[in-house]
């Protein structure tokens, strides 16, 4: 606690603190410092409920992907040799190891990828299911279900429906950051825009 003390508990919990103080938080003790953090959230919402947290992993099924986003350094073009599309078996393994470190929930996405339509999907999320009934499948994204849909020849509303049948959960939120416009045709321009994303 000394390096929060020489901070100014007061400072911390009530103002904006200066990037070298953000700094020095690097050297404070873990869990001192989630005690501070919940005695911030405590101060602004008195009648909060429990923090909680859950144990999940981002397993990326593919990085081929036609989206073409300024900062992704994920990405690669169909037929370019770095693109892999993951095997069930290379996901089952990784989803096993989630589970032995008492994950509960798969967060799983990857790119624009023309070779996966809905059939792809809904196998890989049935396979999930049956191996790993219990584990939350937080799957995708809206601009990915928009893919799907355009090479799927499917509505949004059908794509969706077929996804919770083989087993998806939920949808992150993937994008969220960039919801203005303007920013996403600078940033993402070949991605949907704010108001699909939104219907999605």
């Amino acid at each position: 606690m000394q390096v929060l003390t020489k901070l100014n508990l007061d400072k911390l919990s009530n103002k904006r603190i200066t990037k070298e103080e953000a700094i020095k938080l690097y050297d404070v003790d873990i869990i001192e410092l989630g005690e501070l953090a919940n005695s911030v959230r405590q101060k602004f919402h008195v009648d909060s409920k429990p923090v909680t947290f859950i144990i999940d992993r981002n397993i990326n099924y593919t990085n081929v992907c036609t989206a073409s986003c300024r900062f992704c350094a994920f990405a690669f073009w169909p037929g370019d040799k770095r693109g892999y599309i993951n095997s069930y078996e290379v996901i089952y393994n990784k989803v096993k190891e989630l589970i032995n470190l008492g994950g509960t929930q798969l967060l799983l996405q990857g790119g624009h990828n023309p070779e996966l339509k809905i059939e792809y999907y809904i196998d890989l999320f049935t396979a999930l299911k049956k191996d790993f009934p219990d584990i939350t499948l937080h799957a995708l994204s809206p601009s990915e279900v928009d893919h799907i849909c355009n090479v799927s020849n499917m509505t949004t509303e059908d794509v969706i429906k077929k996804l919770i049948n083989a087993g998806l959960n939920s949808i992150p939120g993937g994008g969220a950051e960039i919801l203005v416009d303007r920013v996403r045709n600078i940033l993402s321009p070949l991605k949907i825009k704010s108001d699909r994303w939104l219907e999605v």
